[in-house]
């Protein structure tokens, strides 16, 4: 697709095909159709050009503009005003470099300097595997996707490549290491935060070598924090380093791993009241962007959400502009820039004084979903929206999706291959819903595919909390947390669920320290291991964050 030029001394084609002559002493001429506004007034006689180095547009060599006779051409040039004579030379470029390669996957574009063809695929490589992401809202390798690497953050996955048992989906066919489970490593949880408590988990992803921990702590005020990890969890120098610089609170860090540098969010008070931020990380957690200010909107902006959609950032947060929380929404071009403006994704759909509360962000494969909470203390329900991808326009929704009359609390949404997981735990009990965890799922256009079941199974006066899921296209990894054990507070487990959300494997118990063991965020690690940071609290029940592994365990 060629970038079209509109220039003085070419010969551009009109709409109608005919040729236009545009002269390089200012004779503009009308291509297409004309009217009386579109007709100048009568020009003076123009100077004749000597040479071809008289002419503006001589040294672009994709459309090079030369002195010629005027007799020659006169066949293929505009009709001047009357009373304007045609000089014996003129300026005018005789040809135009053609890129188009009628390929719609590429950008065609002319190097003037040298006159040739450049033809750049328009979806990315990041990971360096030779692959190209899809186009956002197409499946890799369908017709017109422009790409087939269904997992552009990985170079181990590509179509044609063997399955393996390390967390990704080597073969396109989507489904994450085929058959496997994910069994709790035995080695001992290790502390990542120093002395900062109280401290509490953000985010973790594992970029090309190492994981990175993103976490806050402080007595005196929240400080946002990273740690890089080697493949095992021990910590690599330098360890512990502020992310946010500003001597003010600072905290979330919601990141994703992109291919070649991650994305971090979090909320920073260092304009007053809570503001959204955005940077990148290169692969050693270095930053090769400055803080981003994502919103400058009166009152507070926070509990970011992120996700990416193959070619942008996609943000989600809480938002109290208005009066009342709401969901806001954002994308961030892959150089960190804002793209389009801040969306109201839940105007309309919150009813005051109630907020909108605790959005969770994933991307489908033509849609962006997000859940929140809304409505009354106590008996709060999730609403699910989905959106458009590159415009956040409204697709489906509102749809709640939370059974009525329990506290349905911290949801997470993911998409699974075909559809989006929505999970959540119920605060409070009512008639048929325990404290237990619950899942539902629905498809892009808002159909309920499975409507809300239990999937945790806390024994009778306990309750399961925190969930999070890892899809795998088939089935899901599913972590939480329980207090089953009497244990002085909750223990981190984890289970199989099929895509039907039916539990397919028995509870598996992580970790077994005194008091808490809560908020568990997982991510796909190397060789099929599942890494997994959380708050602990052991430490004679002071507040630190931690990291364990599950690993791969190949299915028969």
């Amino acid at each position: 697709m060629p970038l079209g030029r509109a220039r003085r001394g070419a010969i551009l084609k009109g709409p109608s095909g005919f040729v236009c002559l545009a002269y390089a002493f200012g004779v503009v001429t009308a291509c297409g159709a004309r009217s009386k506004l579109d007709v100048p007034p009568p020009l003076p006689p123009q100077p004749e050009c000597e040479t071809s180095e008289d002419c503006p547009g001589y040294a672009d060599l994709c459309a090079p503009v030369r002195c010629l006779d005027s007799d020659k051409y006169r066949g293929i040039l505009p009709e001047l005003p009357e009373g304007v004579p045609l000089p014996p030379r003129v300026c005018f470029a005789p040809t135009v470099v053609a890129c188009d390669d009628a390929d719609a996957c590429t950008s065609d574009t002319c190097d003037s300097l040298t006159g040739a063809c450049a033809h750049v695929l328009v979806t990315p490589d990041l990971d360096g595997d030779g692959r190209h992401a899809p186009l956002p809202g197409t499946k890799a390798g369908d017709p017109g996707s422009c790409g087939d690497d269904c997992n552009d953050a990985s170079e181990a996955a590509y179509p044609g490549n063997t399955e393996a048992c390390d967390g990704v989906d080597n073969d396109c066919n989507g489904v994450v290491d085929d058959g496997a489970e994910f069994i709790p490593k035995d080695d001992e949880p290790i502390r990542i935060s120093g002395d900062i408590a109280p401290a509490g988990p953000g985010g973790l992803a594992f970029g090309s070598d190492s994981y990175l921990a993103i976490y806050a702590g402080g007595s005196e005020g929240a400080d946002m924090y990273e740690t890089r990890l080697d493949v095992s969890g021990a910590k690599l120098e330098p360890t512990e380093q502020r992310i946010a610089l500003q001597n003010a609170d600072s905290s979330g860090g919601p990141i994703v791993w992109v291919g070649d540098r991650y994305g971090v969010a979090w909320q920073d008070r260092r304009d007053g009241d809570y503001e959204i931020y955005f940077t990148e990380l290169g692969a050693t957690g270095n930053k090769v962007l400055v803080d981003t200010r994502v919103t400058n909107a009166f009152d507070f902006s926070v509990n970011p959400d992120l996700a990416w959609n193959g070619t942008e950032f996609v943000l989600a947060w809480q938002d109290r502009r208005n009066g009342v929380f709401e969901i806001f929404a954002q994308r961030i071009a892959l150089n960190g820039t804002l793209a389009g403006t801040a969306v109201n994704v839940s105007s309309g759909f919150v009813l005051p004084p109630f907020d909108a509360e605790a959005p969770s962000l994933a991307s489908g494969q033509k849609s962006l979903g997000v859940v929140y909470a809304s409505g009354p203390s106590g008996s709060q329900e999730l609403i699910f929206r989905s959106l458009e991808q590159t415009t956040l326009a409204p697709i489906a929704g509102p749809l709640t999706v939370s059974v009525p009359g329990a506290a349905a609390v911290s949801p997470q949404i993911v998409w699974n291959e075909d559809r989006y997981v929505i999970t959540w735990y119920h605060r409070t009990a009512s008639p048929g819903a325990e404290r237990a965890i619950y899942a539902t799922a629905v498809d892009e256009e808002g159909k309920v595919l499975t409507p809300p079941v239990r999937i945790s199974e806390p024994t009778a006066g306990h309750r399961s909390r925190y969930p999070q899921l890892l899809p795998l296209g088939d089935r899901m990894l599913f972590l939480y947390a329980d207090d089953r054990d009497n244990n002085q507070g909750y223990e981190l487990y984890s289970r199989m669920v099929g895509a039907d959300l039916i539990p397919t494997s028995a509870e598996r118990r992580l970790t077994t320290a005194a008091f808490d063991s809560i908020y568990p965020i997982p991510a796909f690690g190397p060789k099929g291991d599942v890494g997994v940071l959380f708050r602990d609290d052991r430490l004679n029940g002071t507040q630190h964050v931690f990291f364990t592994r599950l690993g791969c365990v190949a299915g028969n």
